[in-house]
């Protein structure tokens, strides 16, 4: 491979999409009519562009090697976990977003998908207009959950306490920092955040990649699960 090609694709794993260019979309779902269904809603979009689509774990973990800049991913494939192809992204491309897009909405799928590293989480009864505003609104920093994906959410803070976790051993977020990720955490933008909290988009960002080291995380669903399971966060305030 050239030199340059590859700082180029290195960049780009870490960066995410450049302005003015379509964003990158690879599709990997079982169901050849619901891979149909989503692909037709995104191709026709002039600001995306579906560079992959698969039907299986075995064909869907090569297209990461395509840079993307979102992955529309079910959960359940007939060779195994879509949770292995959010690991594999995760690992090489870092900046690319991932829609889960599956008929899972039980309790351990939705919490296990997040610690993952999802940025979002739908179901396959959602329009095909709203997985394109969810594609649109996951490139764009935010978190579409499903209102029964949330549930669990609230679930895990109202219902299940885990075990106390000592000062010394808990990640230290300062109070600006927990308040950013509670925002982020219900679904709000960077932008929106940064307007709520009076703060500028550049100061939002250098938060986030503060959260994102001390919290040891890549994605902002592993910083909420994290953050949810170490108790630094709360998301059923009023």
């Amino acid at each position: 491979m050239d030199m340059t090609m590859a700082q180029g694709e290195q960049e780009k794993a870490v960066t995410g999409p450049e302005p003015g260019e379509p964003a990158r979309v690879i599709i990997v779902e079982d169901d050849e009519r619901l891979r149909a269904y989503a692909g037709g809603a995104l191709a026709a979009a002039p600001d995306i562009a579906v560079v992959g689509d698969a039907g299986c774990l075995a064909d869907g973990l090569p297209l990461v090697d395509l840079m993307p800049d979102l992955a529309l991913l079910d959960l359940g494939l007939p060779d195994g976990s879509g949770i292995r192809v959010i690991e594999a992204i995760r690992a090489k491309v870092p900046a690319c977003k991932v829609l889960v897009f599956t008929v899972f909405e039980d309790r351990a799928s939705v919490l296990g998908t997040l610690k993952a590293g999802a940025d979002g989480y739908i179901l396959k009864d959602t329009t095909a207009d709203m997985v394109l505003a969810h594609v649109r609104a996951t490139l764009a920093g935010e978190t579409p959950i499903s209102a029964r994906a949330a549930g669990h959410l609230l679930s895990l803070v109202r219902d299940e306490p885990v075990a106390e976790t000592s000062e010394a051993d808990a990640p230290h977020l300062s109070p600006r920092e927990r308040e950013l990720l509670e925002y982020l955490a219900r679904g709000l933008s960077r932008k929106e955040a940064a307007r709520v909290m009076n703060l500028s988009p550049y100061t939002v960002a250098e938060y986030v990649q503060g959260i994102y080291r001390k919290l040891h995380v890549k994605s902002r669903g592993e910083a909420v699960f994290e953050a949810i399971q170490a108790k630094l966060i709360r998301i059923d305030r009023e």
